[in-house]
């Protein structure tokens, strides 16, 4: 029989130290040539040294790669696809211990030498030696051990079940790893008649408090989505400022209006989506000088459960809508005081109402070239929303003062496979498997409010609810698309089950050893084992 690579717990452990020295902060060299060392990984594998074709290399739309590698049964259609990204945040985070974030044991031997960056409750994992500190060690690359563990084992033994191994990259950012790779996911699917049976991704649980060790499983991913503003006052001079009306004075009554507003929160049973928070406010002033501010952003984090991209734009307007007559209201008392004249309203509107306007005035072909061109020159694809409805904006300008909403990307859709009969059984396994062989207690979560590329892997509406969005997505199926055609192939339950991990983010991320070396493969490995098993 052949040796084993990745099936003790020291051999797993290695492997995961391997996997985070090599750097893949997105959007660096490292995530670039991550791929090729995870090829290299599985080719050690007899299996897919015999077939080496089972292994694609996923070109993305920002020139990156996705790994896809299948291993297929002799007889079986059933399909189980194991869901892993690559990328990590950066390490800014860690100062003068950034070089070490990727090297486990030297960072722990700083940690212990000066604790400075770490809580009471870190420094106690640190000193119990029960976690494994370390840039990616949680977030995710455990989940990618562990899947490499798992398909080794399955070519071992030749389990009568498919397994797709896919690991991503860009997660943190855009998804565009996922995005494109379920396009290979549903051609393997139609090459090969594979019947998917569950989604599986690794994603580490989130605790719910500092020394929380319960094991968590999701059944559902959270939504989120950014709708945003674009501010566009009148320019004046700061020794005039009653000529003219500062779009930084406008966005602030937005920003009170929608960040923390819990009206925005959805539930679920007992679970709720967090509030919104701005993730970008600012004027696009590119030098100081004494005019003031006439054009600025906001984008604003939604989460979503069951809203609709539709629901939640129109909830988000009317509150925009209610700011600005707010807005309004303040600045003509001032004038009023000041005895100046203000006759003009500020316009609410949408970027597809916008969009028409502008073709009205100028013609589609022309107002078509400003968009090409404002996404051409915009490399950052959430940037490119805002810059299309500012050039539009600037073409329309006896429409100002005006507040334009907008959808900037990217977009998770929200999946919930909450009480489908085969998740609801696959929960139990996990929770019978810790509870009777480890004494760990596992607890479900209808959402992972993580954010994770589940949100591909199931399709629970209709494409026709996308509408608003497309229309209101300046980018969107430009630069930035997603493929709701091969999602709509691959659907499936989807189910994130990882190792217990504490502090994604943060200085002091880290992964419970135990769980992650010992008891999680022996829980996924049971996991395949009862689609195998049924009759």
């Amino acid at each position: 029989m052949t040796k084993s690579l990745w099936q003790s717990y020291e051999d797993r452990a290695t492997l995961l130290n391997r996997l985070v020295k090599h750097q893949t902060v997105t959007n660096t060299e490292g995530e670039l040539t991550f791929p090729s060392f995870i090829k290299q990984l599985l080719l050690q594998l007899t299996y897919f040294q015999t077939n080496k074709s089972h292994i694609q290399m996923v070109q993305t739309e920002d020139d990156k790669e996705a790994v896809v590698a299948f291993y297929k049964a002799h007889t079986s259609t059933k399909t189980i696809t194991l869901i892993s990204h690559y990328d990590t945040v950066s390490v800014d985070d860690y100062g003068y211990f950034s070089a070490e974030a990727f090297d486990s044991d030297a960072l722990t031997a700083l940690f212990k030498q000066n604790d400075s960056y770490l809580n009471e409750q870190a420094i106690k994992d640190l000193n119990d030696d029960t976690y494994l500190f370390g840039r990616g060690t949680m977030d995710m690359k455990a989940g990618l051990m562990l899947h490499l563990s798992l398909i080794e084992r399955a070519s071992l033994e030749a389990w009568d079940v498919n397994l797709i191994l896919v690991t991503v990259p860009d997660e943190e950012v855009n998804s565009s790893g996922m995005r494109k790779a379920i396009e290979t996911i549903a051609e393997l699917k139609e090459r090969y008649q594979l019947d998917f049976q569950l989604h599986l991704n690794s994603e580490p649980t989130f605790q719910q408090a500092g020394s929380d060790e319960k094991h968590y499983t999701y059944s559902g991913s959270i939504g989120k989505i950014m709708p945003g503003v674009l501010c566009y006052g009148k320019e004046t001079h700061v020794g005039n400022p009653l000529e003219g009306l500062s779009s930084n004075f406008m966005m602030s009554y937005i920003t009170q209006a929608i960040e923390y507003n819990i009206a925005f929160k959805e539930h679920f049973e007992d679970e709720a989506t967090p509030v919104p928070v701005s993730l970008v406010t600012r004027d696009k002033k590119s030098t100081y000088d004494v005019q003031t501010p006439f054009r600025t952003i906001g984008l604003f984090n939604m989460f979503l459960f069951k809203k609709t991209p539709d629901e939640l734009f129109r909830q988000f307007i009317d509150n925009v809508i209610r700011a600005i007559e707010r807005c309004e209201s303040d600045w003509l008392t001032i004038l009023e005081e000041e005895d100046i004249q203000f006759d003009t309203k500020i316009n609410v509107l949408t970027y597809n109402q916008l969009k028409q306007y502008a073709i009205k005035q100028h013609g589609e072909k022309y107002v078509n070239q400003q968009i090409d061109e404002a996404i051409q020159h915009t490399q950052a694809l959430h940037m490119q929303s805002v810059n299309v409805v500012d050039a539009l904006m600037q073409l329309c300008r006896n429409i100002a003062p005006a507040v334009v909403t907008f959808f900037a990307t990217p977009y998770y859709p929200a999946v919930n496979a909450s009480y489908d009969a085969r998740v609801e059984d696959t929960i139990a396994i996990v929770h019978h498997t810790l509870r009777n062989q480890f004494n760990r207690e596992s607890q479900r979560i209808h959402y992972f409010n993580g954010i994770s590329d589940s949100s591909y892997l199931k399709f629970d509406g209709n494409i026709e609810q996308m509408a608003t969005y497309s229309q209101n997505a300046p980018n969107f199926n430009q630069t930035y698309t997603i493929p709701f055609e091969s999602m709509q192939k691959v659907s499936a339950p989807t189910l994130l089950c990882g190792p217990i991990g504490k502090d994604a983010h943060k200085v002091s991320e880290r992964l419970h050893k135990q769980s992650a070396f010992e008891e999680l493969p022996i829980v996924l490995e049971q996991i395949i084992k009862s689609f195998i098993d049924e009759t």
